[in-house]
């Protein structure tokens, strides 16, 4: 008489897209590269904060264009000014006028987590483009927090109280909350 012994093994891979990745790399700097205290960083330990602030930035605008995409798919022939600047346009003049348009309802950029999502742009901007503003370990965790903050509003302010496909992601790479980066002091601000 034998026995017969069955084993069943599942593998495979998240569905990952551009905000996915990004997100998970940033991620993974944060919890698995990044100091937790200023006084224990290296020399790389700068340069991976910058890149951490940059993919935050870039979180949000992923997800702003995806969902302005989605809407703008969904509604043909109905956006066509917006359909002819989608591919050159100005993330800052888009994230303040596209919503009211889209949707009929603008942002309010002074309130949380947008505020910080405007804070977060203006520093990405001074990073890459202006004086190549230099990041610390708290600005890095606080600009990705506020940036999966301000994506989750903006799926939502787009596709409604489910709009947000990313919570599969966030539960298995989760993040603690963090300090806005609107309230964030800044290197070149240190007193």
């Amino acid at each position: 008489m034998s026995k017969s012994i069955s084993h069943r093994t599942n593998s495979g891979w998240t569905s990952l897209d551009a905000w996915s990745e990004t997100y998970i790399g940033a991620h993974w700097l944060v919890t698995n590269e990044l100091p937790i205290h200023q006084t224990q960083t290296k020399i790389h330990h700068g340069p991976l904060s910058q890149m951490v602030l940059l993919a935050s930035h870039q979180l949000v605008e992923i997800m702003f264009f995806q969902c302005a995409r989605y809407t703008i798919d969904r509604n043909p022939e109905k956006f066509k000014e917006i359909e002819r600047s989608y591919n050159k346009a100005n993330f800052s003049l888009a994230l303040k006028k596209w919503p009211k348009t889209l949707t009929g309802l603008e942002f309010n950029l002074t309130q949380e987590p947008l505020k910080s999502a405007e804070a977060l742009k203006d520093r990405r901007n001074q990073t890459v483009h202006k004086s190549s503003a230099l990041t610390s370990l708290e600005m890095a965790r606080s600009a990705l927090f506020s940036a999966v903050e301000a994506s989750k509003l903006i799926a939502e302010h787009f596709m409604g109280e489910n709009g947000f496909k990313y919570d599969r992601i966030l539960k298995k790479y989760p993040l603690p909350k963090e300090q806005w980066f609107s309230q964030i002091q800044l290197i070149d601000e240190a007193i």
